[in-house]
């Protein structure tokens, strides 16, 4: 099978979560499924890679394009710069779908990942809200199929466009390598960012308003804490970000963006638990990866947090929902470590990389032979 990734940034991963799902499942499948891989990388990756050729068995090519200056364009080059060599094509993003003909023309298939509900984000104004979603449409009328990461995207693109050219197949983790471990590495880590084992509350994410920090805040802040709350994310200078620190108090640490993988699982590994307030998303990376470090999870109550979660976490709809889940955590966590023990199987037997790359070598081949 011949396969292209575009609408990453780029591999090596070095951004987010479309960068870190196409790393983990084009070595996959070229290692475990005997796949050719392109991934078309950025400009800017370009420069970071200085131009390597190859990562880890998967070919890489590059566009004159930035994804962050030029997105359009860089789909567009993307898709031409591999459509006569490859059998399918894989896009990241809904701006891919604008470029289905390129396939088309070339009787190749294309993929389309909608990246969620992207359209949903408070942060956009109405304009560009309507142009996403007006992206997601295209997209479904000019691929041949979309790839859903939960089965809650599937239902509503099933829905909302009338189509069947669907599969689910979700984001993985692996399991914290510091799960359950003491040693001087975690003890710095932690004296760093102000906290103890098991004594304070977690939240990692983008500071957006469709992730209710702002609840999570309100809720930690009803009552005084025995331990603090611990946010780790870009501290953007935005309208958001300061009314999130002028609503809090000293317990309340924000620590910004933490970029070292080793620092960060650890602070993940060792909270007592993880609040999620992520709500427009399908499979949320950040979530997988509380699941993956044995978290207590509280989280957001929606379709794709339920659907991840199961019945192995706490869900909030407002402040009074956080501050009850935060007061069973302090006082009650033994009774709870069933949860944490249920979410860190379910990474183990469904969510792991190596089981999603199989799911996807199982709709590739299924897809390519009714082409």
């Amino acid at each position: 099978m011949q396969l292209a990734i575009v609408g990453s940034r780029g591999i090596p991963a070095n951004y987010g979560g479309f960068e870190t799902f196409a790393e983990e499942i084009s070595v996959n499948l070229v290692h475990n499924h005997n796949y050719h891989v392109t991934v078309i990388c950025d400009a800017d990756q370009k420069i970071s890679n200085n131009a390597m050729s190859e990562y880890k068995g998967v070919k890489l090519l590059y566009s004159k394009y930035s994804k962050s200056k030029n997105a359009i364009l860089f789909y567009y080059d993307s898709i031409k710069m591999c459509v006569e060599n490859n059998d399918i094509i894989y896009s990241c993003g809904p701006a891919g779908g604008l470029f289905g003909y390129i396939a088309h023309k070339h009787h190749k298939l294309l993929v389309t990942n909608p990246d969620g509900l992207n359209w949903k984000r408070a942060k956009w104004n109405k304009l560009i809200q309507t142009g996403f979603r007006t992206f997601e449409f295209l997209a479904t009328k000019f691929s041949d199929y979309i790839a859903c990461d939960s089965y809650g995207i599937e239902k509503h693109i099933q829905e909302s466009y009338n189509t069947k050219k669907t599969f689910v197949a979700e984001y993985g983790a692996y399991p914290n390598a510091y799960v359950d471990k003491e040693n001087e590495e975690v003890h710095d880590v932690l004296h760093k960012y102000g906290v103890s084992q098991n004594a304070y509350h977690l939240v990692v994410s983008r500071l957006e308003p469709e992730n209710h920090v702002h609840i999570i805040i309100e809720g930690y802040m009803k009552e005084e804490r025995a331990y603090p709350l611990l946010i780790v994310g870009n501290l953007k200078d935005t309208q958001y970000v300061k009314e999130l620190q002028n609503q809090s108090d000293s317990n309340i640490l924000f620590v910004g963006g933490i970029y070292n993988k080793d620092e960060l699982e650890i602070i993940r590994a060792n909270a007592l638990d993880y609040l999620h307030g992520h709500s427009v998303g399908g499979t949320n990376p950040s979530l997988l990866e509380a699941m993956a470090s044995k978290n207590l999870c509280i989280c957001h109550d929606n379709i794709f947090n339920r659907e991840v979660v199961g019945t192995n976490g706490l869900f909030f709809k407002d402040a009074h929902d956080v501050d009850t889940h935060i007061k069973q955590a302090e006082n009650k966590l033994d009774e709870l470590n069933i949860m944490r023990e249920g979410v860190y199987n379910k990474i183990l037997s469904y969510y792991t990389w190596e089981l999603i790359a199989q799911k996807y070598d199982k709709e590739f081949c299924k897809i390519s032979n009714k082409a």
